[in-house]
């Protein structure tokens, strides 16, 4: 049986629980309406984002037919993850998503003991045999320990056990290299923020996106400027909705204070606001720090250090300042 090719931009959605712990019904119609509204394809019920290893059996399959439902009321696909360890679990939980209308399941690699590569594909093909909708499988050696290699990847498609992949890794010329051992309609999901512009223009065929939950329009924009092949337009709206993604954070950061001293003609250099905002504690720290590629300014690599901001950039919420990946500064002028 011909299985329907997935494409498209993904959101992998939160799972909404009430404060005893309980499912959240309401919420999920909520956050399906708002991602529909905002232009996604799809979304991807119970998986990682959606605290699948919090979830008992019952709790995954009621979440993902709750979603099921509010996708296609709202007129977007449902990709249920029924991920699991055991392959009788994956297999109730597909069934019971095919049942409910699920367009197609997700089973991220079983994890921790890190099957073999005869047991993952014996798990695979069970799945897929005991349903007729697409299988993707996950692909994330990060946190299931299991890292495949592109050929077998490539034998589980052409020898019928899975129908596309989410694809963890930030690797461009991997992608690339499982579309040459497959055909047009193995489905390749690229599920990283880095690089996605540069695969999207290339090689994939969907992004699974994970801040979609709090910007879909500007995530599904980028998706469609790439998957257009218009990269330049996708790269500079990439880099506004990180810029957003970091603002979306500012209240909750530590906020560095400037005052009219700290200011030369109304300016501030990038060195000096490095040491004021205390991401370093010299301009030999700040210096080094921007020569290797490890500052940003609302999301944009500042690449000069002799880069400089105005009061006004610098007034109402200010910026966001980053020094490598998780230190970040709100940064405002008095």
């Amino acid at each position: 049986m011909d299985r329907e090719k997935l494409t498209g931009i993904y959101i992998p959605v939160v799972t909404p629980f009430n404060r005893d712990e309980s499912i959240n019904f309401q919420g999920i119609k909520e956050v399906t309406k708002f991602l529909a509204e905002n232009g996604v394809t799809g979304i991807i019920p119970s998986g990682s984002t959606g605290e699948m290893i919090a979830m008992t059996k019952e709790e995954q399959i009621a979440v993902n037919k709750a979603y099921i439902e509010a996708g296609h009321d709202n007129g977007i696909k449902v990709v249920a993850s029924t991920g699991a360890y055991r392959t009788g679990d994956v297999v109730e939980m597909s069934k019971a998503a095919e049942a409910d209308g699920a367009d197609g399941i997700m089973a991220v690699t079983p994890w921790y003991m890190g099957p073999n590569k005869q047991e993952l594909y014996d798990h695979y093909k069970t799945i897929h045999d005991a349903i007729n909708i697409p299988v993707m499988m996950y692909h994330n050696p990060y946190y299931s320990t299991v890292l495949l290699d592109d050929r077998f990847i490539a034998k589980m498609y052409n020898e019928g056990c899975i129908d596309a992949i989410k694809e963890r890794q930030a690797d461009v010329f991997r992608q690339q290299n499982l579309r040459r051992l497959t055909d047009d309609n193995f489905a390749i999901f690229y599920g990283y923020d880095v690089c996605a512009v540069e695969t999207q223009s290339t090689w994939s065929d969907g992004w699974v996106v994970g801040t979609g939950n709090l910007f879909p329009k500007e995530n599904s924009t980028v998706y469609k400027l790439a998957a257009a092949r218009k990269t330049a337009e996708a790269m500079k709206a990439q880099e506004s909705a990180r810029a957003l993604f970091s603002k979306g954070n500012a209240a909750e950061m530590p906020t560095a204070q400037l005052t009219e001293e700290d200011l030369t003609d109304g300016k501030i250099d990038i060195l000096t606001m490095l040491v004021k905002s205390g991401l370093v504690t010299s301009k030999s720290e700040a210096r080094r720090a921007v020569q290797q590629g490890g500052v940003a300014v609302d999301g944009e690599k500042v690449s000069d250090i002799a880069a400089s901001f105005g009061k006004e950039e610098l007034s109402g919420e200010g910026i966001i300042l980053k020094k490598g990946k998780k230190n970040f500064r709100r940064v405002v002028a008095e």
